[in-house]
């Protein structure tokens, strides 16, 4: 009963916050502004890439050592995303990773650390790479040579005992960061599998195709509402440097970092102050409705029985009907109980 009403308060809060950050002005707005073929288009690659980004975390999942298939973790991932709009809703796709066998939400949440990493380091190749080619002062240089330097310290970290106990001693002094600290063994462990030079760089590729979609959606609605032709290098220099900055400062979203960031980048390489802030709007309000659209179908499709469950609640006097995910039945197995109270779950 607990998963069910959690998984259905988050598809609510997840709906609200659709229509909170995009508003009907964004939808007029994106109608009105992009001709069919455009949005042709960006539906194919908004699709490409967020199947991309499944098969990271399904691989992700198999490397951490979890029996889950490939089809599965990309399933976890896509339904996932109908909570994309809220504050650390991508831990969504780990709570979905347990709806096949014998997986805990701790386990795969391992994920999550290696797709920073994997992002961290994919994003400073190809904003190093647009800084070269457009002939950007050097010193920009230095954002994405500090971005690969934290990811690597971050692997460092994870990869040494004792220098994670020393990190962890030192983070434990306070008590804002003692909370964060990971306490879990399963899930250090599988994340210590994660931070394997190969399975880093393999992910990596995934991240840098991934960066690349997304630079190609940001280049077609640029192209799309802007009198000034972009490269395509430049559409890559835009989104990589903007998705460093909501990387770096962990608002909830990122929305106002990265929307602020793009707008301003977008105006550094010529586009009009109006202009960038529009395209910042179009782009966002494709991307978040893509996500969340997907996601809740994906989620009706895939995943039915987590929308329904609440709904099949009976009276307490009744037996109720439950879905077996943990137990060795399969996922979605259905299970007749004789008493209405749901067995606590052991985390």
């Amino acid at each position: 009963m607990l998963k069910w009403l959690v998984i259905l308060s988050l598809v609510i809060a997840a709906g609200i916050a659709v229509y909170a950050v995009v508003g009907p002005h964004s939808l007029i707005s994106i109608s009105r502004y992009l001709p069919g073929q455009t949005i042709g288009s960006l539906l194919v690659l908004l699709i490409g890439n967020e199947i991309v980004k499944g098969l990271r975390w399904a691989y992700f999942l198999r490397a951490a050592d979890l029996n889950i298939r490939v089809v599965d973790g990309l399933t976890s991932y896509l339904a996932a995303q109908a909570a994309s709009t809220l504050p650390g809703g991508s831990a969504l796709a780990a709570r979905m990773a347990e709806e096949h066998g014998q997986i805990r939400m701790r386990q795969a949440a391992s994920g999550l650390v290696g797709e920073y990493i994997a992002d961290a380091f994919a994003l400073a190749l190809v904003a190093a790479a647009a800084i070269l080619y457009l002939h950007q002062p050097a010193i920009q240089l230095l954002v994405p040579a500090v971005t690969v330097l934290t990811g690597l310290g971050i692997v460092a970290v994870i990869r040494d005992q004792r220098l994670a106990q020393w990190v962890t001693g030192l983070l434990g002094r306070w008590e804002r960061t003692r909370r964060v600290i990971p306490k879990e063994e399963d899930f250090l462990r599988r994340t210590v599998r994660l931070m394997r030079w190969r399975v880093i760089a393999i992910a990596t590729l995934y991240s840098l195709l991934a960066t690349l979609l997304s630079a190609a959606i940001l280049f077609t609605i640029v192209d799309s509402l802007s009198r000034r032709t972009v490269q395509p290098a430049e559409a890559m220099y835009v989104h990589s440097f903007s998705t460093i900055a909501r990387m770096a400062f962990p608002v909830p979203g990122g929305y106002a970092v990265s929307d602020v960031s793009l707008a301003g980048l977008l105006h550094i390489v010529g586009i009009g102050l109006t202009g960038s802030a529009f395209i910042a709007l179009v782009y966002r309000t494709a991307g978040t409705l893509f996500r969340t659209g997907f996601g809740f179908l994906m989620l009706a499709l895939r995943y039915p029985h987590l929308l329904a469950g609440s709904l099949r609640l009976r009276a307490s006097t009744g037996p109720i009907v439950t879905h077996d995910t943990a137990g060795g039945n399969g996922p979605g197995t259905v299970l007749m109980t004789a008493e209405p109270t749901p067995e606590p779950r052991v985390q």
